[in-house]
């Protein structure tokens, strides 16, 4: 039984009983939804999938790190955590997540664009869903993520303002 308002993984689905076929169908009629992470979807509620949209975005897309990952073992940094902390107040539209495991940046703008020129109709709802994760996420690698000064949120582990600067010159982005 799945759970909506959920990240859930392909192998999860697979451990419950569903099959490549099921999984797949569901997938194309958008019964799941697509995350930023392959073999990685998002159960919305029905409102959700009529409207095509997700209610909670930023707790979709930190489920779905999670499961990324395979660990809890990350916390946002940079302009997500002075966002999310109230530091600043204009979007950045970017997702800055600090990890031990890899260094890698996703473009979701442009995979939301190369879906808008398509022709079908789930490549234009795909077009529209992928926006709300934001227009990328940008993975930074780091040696000592338990060592970072981060503040608990039900949305996630966030660093800290003193944190947020030492990250950024680890890290060489810019404010």
């Amino acid at each position: 039984m799945l759970l909506p308002k959920q990240a859930v993984g392909f192998r999860e689905l697979r451990k419950q009983g569903f099959g490549k076929k099921y999984i797949q169908s569901m997938c194309a009629s958008l019964k799941l939804f697509p995350t930023p992470f392959k073999g990685i979807y998002y159960v919305p509620l029905e409102e959700e999938r009529k409207g095509a949209f997700i209610e909670k975005p930023f707790n979709a897309l930190a489920q779905a790190i999670r499961i990324f990952l395979g660990t809890d073992e990350f916390y946002f940094s940079c302009a997500t955590a002075e966002k999310a902390l109230g530091l600043k107040w204009q979007p950045d539209g970017g997702i800055h997540v600090v990890n031990a495991k890899l260094s890698r940046k996703i473009d979701l703008k442009g995979r939301a664009s190369r879906n808008e020129a398509k022709k079908g109709w789930r490549a234009r709802k795909i077009a529209a869903l992928l926006p709300l994760y934001g227009s990328g996420i940008v993975f930074h690698k780091s040696d000592c993520v338990g060592c970072a000064k981060t503040k608990e949120t039900p949305y996630g582990r966030f660093a800290t303002k003193s944190q947020i600067k030492l990250d950024r010159k680890k890290f060489g982005e810019r404010e």
